[in-house]
């Protein structure tokens, strides 16, 4: 049972490898998250920060700085840099969504584009703090955006009770 155990670990981790090998010759750079937090630490405009997740995802915590773009998955021609000699970090949750629109921006030309090995679950990890959304005034948008009622108008309906009948 062990010796399964190991070889299914050895697995899990020649694929996550040979996922980053392979973006890696394809000229995307991968970014460690400790090694762009101690970049952003040192000189915080160093580089561009491009969150690719769903705003609903941005929308609970983010790197601050960052900017959220979640179509260019689909459409990495939207994409404007305001500085395009400034080297782009990519963002997604894992690294997976962000591997792919860092090969399409460089595709496109941009010479360093990078991207967030492992996403922020791998910047929280590395100890990453995350800038959050604190105020319910500044949730409703995208509560709203997706269907749901604002957090406050929760509470403006009285509590109902049901009574069974027979």
């Amino acid at each position: 049972m062990v010796f399964f155990l190991i070889k299914i670990l050895a697995l899990v981790i020649l694929l996550v490898l040979g996922w980053e090998f392979c973006w890696w010759g394809l000229g995307v750079r991968p970014l460690m998250p400790w090694r762009l937090k101690g970049s952003l630490r040192e000189s915080p405009e160093e580089f561009t920060l491009v969150d690719v997740r769903t705003a609903l995802e941005y929308e609970l915590f983010h790197i601050h700085g960052s900017k959220n773009q979640p179509n260019l998955l689909l459409h990495p021609e939207f994409f404007k840099a305001q500085d395009p000699r400034k080297p782009l970090v990519i963002i997604c949750m894992t690294g997976h969504r962000s591997s792919v629109v860092a090969y399409r921006l460089k595709k496109r030309g941009f010479t360093e584009v990078h991207n967030l090995t492992f996403g922020m679950l791998g910047w929280l990890l590395s100890g990453g703090r995350p800038l959050e959304k604190k105020s319910n005034k500044e949730s409703a948008p995208i509560r709203t955006r997706f269907g749901l009622p604002p957090k406050d108008a929760l509470d403006a309906f009285p509590y109902t009770e049901v009574y069974w009948s027979n």
